[in-house]
């Protein structure tokens, strides 16, 4: 049943409501399709019943939708952060919520949907809410904050600037930033590529292109390099295979196997690093996005990702790229000081949570 609430702060026609997805009518859900379209390409998860949402909100002005979103109560993270890590004071047992499949029109239709989405994960016993996440980080997640004015690349998460506002006037903090820099010099070499070479070929590690011939064979070790090397990332649960492999041969699709790099030892994936080339960007040189990298957490291939960065790059120049984009890492961390070493960030992105 649908659960309406008023809006006396803003004290006009507007009035914000929850649905349970057993009582999504054909006509609601079809009106959220319309309004997700409404905004550019990529901007919005096109429906919201995509995920297994605890319910569906939205905020209506004189029969229109002005706002929408869901909720997640329950979150199957394989470490779930303390207290101490989102700055909680005391050890208390953290119990948390998510926002997603967020869009506004407004910043009005956007705080009063975000105090309803608090209030609702508040009374089903959530103490913090973060956002916007569409209920995992394997969704659409986070926004961008800030920008040098670099058009937008392929499958990069697009936002009206605006949306920021909405979360930190409703008391959101940024709790996660992520960043994209732009390599313009694809000859750079990393000073201590020699040794890192000498050390993995010792190991018997060697580099290769993606197996299109064994294409399932290499998802599956790109799968198992994947859930090792991601499980203590922050909001980190584990997707199956079969899931996993439905997404990435979508990705697999964009790319060219070739620039798609995967170190082996003794015959087992131990890294990867994928791209695909930018190619709705037509007013800069042909680029490159460097999408995901991971490694076997072994402390002997150190160095690894280094040198996966340094054979995508020279991949790339041979085949005629100028440019490369190292998208979407999280700062501070050994990548995020990778990509700063061979280029300038053009994007920053933020993840917003909140205790209630």
């Amino acid at each position: 049943m649908a659960e309406a609430l008023s809006a006396p702060s803003f004290g006009c026609l507007n009035y914000t409501f929850a649905v349970k997805p057993e009582s999504l009518s054909s006509e609601l859900a079809e009106m959220s399709a319309k309004f997700a379209a409404s905004f550019p390409a990529g901007c919005v998860e096109a429906s919201q019943t995509s995920g297994t949402a605890s319910q569906y909100l939205f905020a209506m002005y004189e029969g229109k939708l002005t706002a929408r979103c869901s909720i997640w109560t329950e979150t199957k993270l394989l470490q779930p952060p303390t207290a101490a890590q989102l700055e909680l004071a005391g050890n208390i047992d953290v119990r948390l919520g998510f926002i997603g499949h967020y869009a506004a029109t407004s910043l009005r239709a956007g705080v009063e949907l975000l105090e309803l989405a608090l209030a609702e994960l508040k009374r089903k016993g959530c103490n913090y809410v973060i956002g916007p996440i569409d209920g995992s980080t394997w969704k659409r997640y986070r926004l961008i904050t800030e920008s040098c004015g670099e058009p937008l690349f392929a499958l990069e998460p697009v936002n009206p600037m605006s949306w920021n506002n909405h979360f930190q006037l409703c008391g959101f903090g940024s709790i996660k930033t992520y960043g994209s820099s732009l390599n313009k010099d694809l000859k750079s070499k990393d000073p201590e590529l020699k040794t890192i070479k000498s050390r993995m070929s010792k190991q018997g590690v060697r580099l290769r292109s993606l197996d299109t011939e064994n294409l399932q064979h290499d998802l599956e070790g790109i799968h198992r390099v994947t859930m090792d090397a991601m499980r203590d990332n922050f909001l980190f649960s584990p997707v199956d295979k079969a899931t996993f492999l439905k997404e990435q041969m979508k990705l697999t699709a964009l790319a060219d196997p070739e620039l798609v790099v995967v170190a082996e030892k003794a015959g087992k994936i131990v890294g990867y690093l994928f791209s695909y080339p930018d190619r709705p960007c037509l007013e800069v040189p042909q680029r490159l996005i460097m999408k995901t990298i991971a490694r076997d957490p072994d402390e002997k291939l150190k160095g690894l990702g280094r040198l996966l960065f340094q054979e995508t790059h020279a991949r790339a120049y041979e085949k005629g790229f100028r440019e490369a984009i190292h998208a979407l890492y999280t700062t501070g961390n050994t990548a995020s000081e990778i990509c700063h070493f061979y280029g300038e960030q053009i994007r920053s992105y933020a993840l917003y949570g909140k205790a209630v």
